[in-house]
């Protein structure tokens, strides 16, 4: 990172919501060490990212006395300290952006897009922290998530293949009509999520599954006929099936 490029984010202050998280007892302890720590790096001239590194390194249990500290101190490095935290330990990622949101240091689609830079990887453990702390932010971080890193696609939605018909549609819907040429990269997961199921179904209801999730693909832009034509016969869906599915 640019000492610029660390100046400019670091111009932009943002209110971080401590006074209104309540950590536990222990964890409150720790915090305030973790704060006499961070105050003790400052005198050593130690940025905000390097002191977060080494404590998470050290600590990588306590992320919340750690982060909460961090936020506290730095409420305007909140970029660099979500960056800092999974940089150092990525296997904490849910645990980390469970702690920004709660503390509500940057709209939800900013902390995700500042995450999946740092780790794409993470990216379906990423959007799912989010779905389960604030369902309705779901649909905007998948999209974020998805331009910021597209690659990331196949694995958000993957992640949610055993999800409700209705909302494995939506993401599919959100993914596509966000990056359209993602499609022919994902007809093959698309074929996968069609073909998946915890229990055994009906034919119907198989085929029913295929006309929805085809259906959501190419209305958002993201097959052609060509790639529809594929997937059809593949899930052997009828010629009135297919025109369904174009809107004939």
């Amino acid at each position: 990172m640019s000492c610029a490029t660390y100046a400019a984010d670091s111009a932009i202050v943002e209110i971080t919501d401590t006074q209104n998280y309540v950590l536990d007892q222990e964890n409150q302890r720790l915090a305030d060490t973790y704060a006499r720590m961070l105050r003790y790096y400052d005198q050593r001239n130690f940025s905000s990212v390097r002191a977060v590194r080494v404590l998470m390194g050290n600590y990588p249990h306590h992320v919340e006395p750690i982060l909460y500290a961090a936020f506290e101190r730095y409420p305007n490095h909140y970029r660099h300290i979500i960056k800092a935290a999974i940089d150092a330990e990525p296997a904490f990622t849910r645990e980390i952006i469970s702690m920004a949101l709660s503390l509500k240091v940057a709209d939800p689609a900013d902390i995700v897009r500042i995450a999946v830079e740092a780790e794409p990887s993470y990216a379906d453990t990423i959007v799912a922290t989010v779905d389960e702390m604030d369902p309705t932010q779901f649909a905007n971080v998948v999209r974020v998530a998805v331009l910021t890193e597209p690659q990331t696609a196949d694995g958000i939605l993957r992640s949610n293949r055993d999800a409700e018909i209705g909302k494995l549609e939506s993401i599919l819907h959100t993914v596509l009509s966000s990056a359209p040429t993602l499609g022919s990269y994902l007809v093959d997961t698309i074929s996968d999520l069609i073909g998946f199921s915890k229990t055994e179904v009906a034919p119907q209801n198989k085929n029913k599954r295929a006309i929805q999730l085809i259906r959501s693909a190419y209305n958002s832009g993201g097959l052609d006929k060509s790639e529809v034509q594929v997937l059809a016969a593949k899930h052997e869906l009828s010629d009135e099936e297919i025109k369904l599915i174009l809107g004939n």
